[in-house]
């Protein structure tokens, strides 16, 4: 599309972008140093040619400088500067050099013979250089050098890609709840999110996660929280509770967990766990192991869920099952609600309290068979989105002497430090720490920018409540 309509410019990232004379021919690539700092090391004379000073973080930020380069013909230079903390000044220097052809980043929104006219002018008007060169470059470039378009274009807006797995930290996912089926949903939630499709020893696929973590923190084992999102039935899962908590072995099967956990080689582990702790409660001996190096290293069906440990704490029974592979979708919610079954038996016996049950989930997969059913519990059923008491404390966030205070405070409600600061960001680098929740740390962020708003602005800052911006809003003396 081809336009001479009057716009604002830049169309894209506009209020993230410095505008020291808007009829500039020159634009400033700041890569990672902050825009502003760049700006400070520019003259009066040489702002006069700055149309722009932005950042490029990223390899994607290319196509945004394409875009508002075809809507601003008096974009004659580029001169690229500053901290290289990503490869994206690399990357524009590769394509404006035909290095490379950036089909795997440019959209295809952008026609390909405009990005050829883009590279053909700019790879003889762009300069890379070091900061403290920039305001010598500027200088020297020429002033009567023609527009490099003469007519601005602008082209369809991006359309995002179906995304089938998501970018994450591929391993090591932590997530929490009270009741195991609501701690269920964020399960499924993750692995199809984020999953690696890849195939299985079964001749089908499944997507995986690494080394999902699963903590149950509140669930009574004499009353399952038992919702209809489950894909089980109360008799269902007593009969499957029968295969742990029992070393019976049901026709048809040469083991089960409770087989392999309460009679293995005449060894019943739960109650030698249970005896360890008796005589000290302080072991860390106490440790069922379901994995039979004799048998299990040639075995076509060896046990998924291989140790199992109880630790005392505080009074309390912790405890910890590891599974190297486990259907998250199909048998998860089973294998944590037995696991929790063990976990009150031992505490029981000991006549403790339970504290929190942890599950090590390796392979933590979802099968292709169970895909759309798996999309159809997330939709009639979204995870609940819950603020928690975060175990690592909480905040109280006051204006002091001109100051951002922050309390720490412990989870019954005990002050134990304080911080302090002028921004956001300095407290957030004192407190990050003592932060375990994503929603805690959210929330914490944004009360944190506006108590440097309020003090900044000299206006009241009043914890969990909204600003009170505008002329009439009620100064205070800090």
């Amino acid at each position: 599309m081809t336009t001479d309509e009057k716009m604002a410019w830049p169309k894209y990232y506009n209020r993230m972008i410095l505008q020291p004379n808007p009829k500039g021919d020159v634009g400033v690539v700041c890569c990672w140093t902050k825009k502003e700092d760049i700006e400070k090391k520019l003259d009066e004379e040489t702002k006069e040619r700055v149309c722009a000073l932005g950042q490029l973080y990223s390899r994607d930020g290319l196509n945004y400088i394409i875009r508002n380069s075809f809507l601003n013909p008096n974009l004659k230079y580029f001169v690229i500067t500053g901290l290289k903390l990503s490869d994206s000044s690399i990357f524009f220097n590769e394509l404006l050099e035909g290095k490379i052809d950036g089909e795997d980043v440019l959209q295809k929104e952008i026609p390909r013979e405009k990005i050829k006219q883009f590279v053909e002018w700019f790879k003889d008007h762009s300069y890379f250089v070091e900061e403290d060169e920039l305001d010598e470059t500027i200088k020297k470039l020429n002033e009567k050098e023609k527009n490099w378009i003469e007519k601005t274009e602008d082209f369809p807006e991006f359309e995002y890609p179906k995304v089938n797995s998501y970018p994450s930290e591929k391993m090591g996912f932590r997530l929490e709840d009270k009741k195991i089926a609501d701690l269920w949903l964020k399960v499924v939630d993750r692995v199809m999110k984020f999953g690696h499709e890849k195939p299985t020893q079964y001749g089908d696929m499944h997507r995986e996660l690494i080394d999902v973590v699963t903590v149950v923190s509140g669930e009574n084992p004499d009353n399952f929280y038992l919702p209809e999102h489950l894909t089980y039935t109360r008799e269902e899962l007593d009969d499957y509770l029968k295969q742990v908590m029992t070393k019976e072995i049901p026709e048809g099967l040469s083991y089960t967990y409770g087989s392999r956990l309460r009679d293995h080689k005449n060894v019943n582990q739960i109650q030698s766990m249970i005896d360890k702790l008796k005589e000290e409660d302080f072991s860390r001996r106490a440790v069922g192991v379901l994995w039979n190096v004799e048998w299990d290293n040639s075995n076509p069906k060896p046990p998924c869920l291989n140790l199992v440990q109880a630790l005392v704490s505080e009074n309390k029974v912790y405890f910890s099952c590891y599974f190297r592979s486990n259907d998250m979708f199909g048998s998860w919610p089973q294998n944590a609600m037995a696991m929790r079954s063990v976990h009150k038996e031992i505490a029981d016996a000991l006549g403790k309290e339970m504290g929190k049950m942890i599950i090590v989930s390796t392979s933590a997969h979802i099968y292709e068979r169970d895909y759309e059913k798996a999309k159809k519990v997330l939709e009639d059923y979204k995870p609940k989105l819950e603020c928690a008491q975060d175990p690592r404390g909480s905040f109280v966030i006051e204006l002091k002497e001109s100051k951002i205070k922050v309390i720490h405070m412990t989870p019954d409600g005990q002050a134990i430090g304080e911080f302090f600061g002028d921004t956001a960001i300095e407290i957030m680098n004192q407190v990050y720490p003592f932060i375990s929740d994503i929603l805690h740390a959210l929330d914490l962020g944004a009360e944190l920018q506006k108590a440097e708003i309020a003090l900044k602005q000299g206006i009241n800052f009043k914890q969990d409540n909204p600003l009170e911006l505008g002329d009439d809003a009620p100064k205070v003396c800090t």
